[in-house]
């Protein structure tokens, strides 16, 4: 089979439990066929996924290959590069442990990068619970827009190999690397391309500690200053440096310029839908 049709999967491994296994099922049963996908384990435990019984049910899938890496001691964004450094796919899959896919996950996501114009990423709906244990929260339509403010990309995407390899993958200093590429690849004139149906169940996404969420989103900016507006570049900075003022904010969301004048000036910052304040019809003003 041609390469270019290929698609290289990432996903990055931490057992061999059910969550490793059920999603390699729902990989297998992809409507474009097993046979042309290569699956790339970034695995903490290698070992694990050695056995005779993983290698008998790697080959059981159909699979075209099912490469096992050495990820121990790796970050997630260096265990993904490490994924993405092998193979000749046209495509790449960026798949968690533990996601089910819908059959038509890579086919829908393909067409999209075909649409009208040509686009180098592609997601669809999904669950992703978060700590409220809510289910599914419909997000509105992508706009490219939004990643100065919160990653608004879904866990599981499918990325072209050459948009892949302009950017030099994921920057493995970031804790927000997968938002940090997203922002980088919009930057670049690249398209990123939802698909509204919702094709994914993924696990809770992992939550960083207050502090460490800030900081997390004060490197971002400082590695993209172009993309942010002065007043959110002093923010980050001031964060870095320990200035009282600059807070982490909002778990997952970079301030605003208003936001950032708030903290300044030590208001609280204006609320949002999903704040409890707004569920209990509380009102406040910045």
């Amino acid at each position: 089979m041609d390469t270019a049709n290929r698609i290289r999967v990432l996903v990055r491994s931490c057992g061999t439990g059910a969550d490793i296994f059920r999603t390699l099922l729902s990989l297998s049963c992809q409507d474009i066929g097993p046979e042309r996908l290569e699956i790339a384990l970034a695995a903490t435990v290698p070992d694990l996924h050695s056995s005779p019984e993983a290698r008998l049910l790697h080959s059981a899938l159909g699979f075209h290959q099912v490469q096992v890496l050495d990820a121990r001691g790796l970050s997630p964004a260096q265990a993904l590069n490490l994924a993405a450094a092998d193979g000749e796919a046209g495509h790449l899959a960026l798949v968690p442990e533990g996601a089910r896919l819908h059959p038509q996950f890579l086919s829908r996501c393909l067409a999209a990068l075909k649409g009208p114009t040509q686009a180098q990423a592609a997601f669809c709906g999904h669950t992703a619970g978060g700590a409220d244990l809510l289910p599914y929260s419909r997000r509105p339509a992508f706009r490219p827009e939004q990643l100065v403010r919160l990653n608004a990309v879904g866990p599981a995407a499918l990325i072209q190999r050459t948009a892949w390899d302009i950017l030099c993958g994921l920057r493995s200093t970031l804790d927000y690397a997968l938002w940090d590429f997203w922002l980088r690849l919009a930057l670049a004139g690249g398209r990123i391309r939802q698909v509204s149906e919702l094709l994914a169940s993924c696990p809770p996404q992992h939550k960083l500690p207050p502090a460490q969420d800030g900081r997390a989103k004060a490197l971002l900016v400082v590695h993209t200053p172009g993309a942010f507006e002065p007043d959110v570049c002093r923010w980050a900075l001031a964060l870095l440096r320990g200035e009282h003022w600059a807070t982490p904010f909002e778990p997952g969301i970079i301030p605003a310029p208003r936001d950032v004048a708030a903290l300044f000036m030590n208001m609280p910052p204006p609320l949002r839908p999903g704040n409890p304040g707004w569920e209990q019809r509380q009102r406040r003003s910045a």
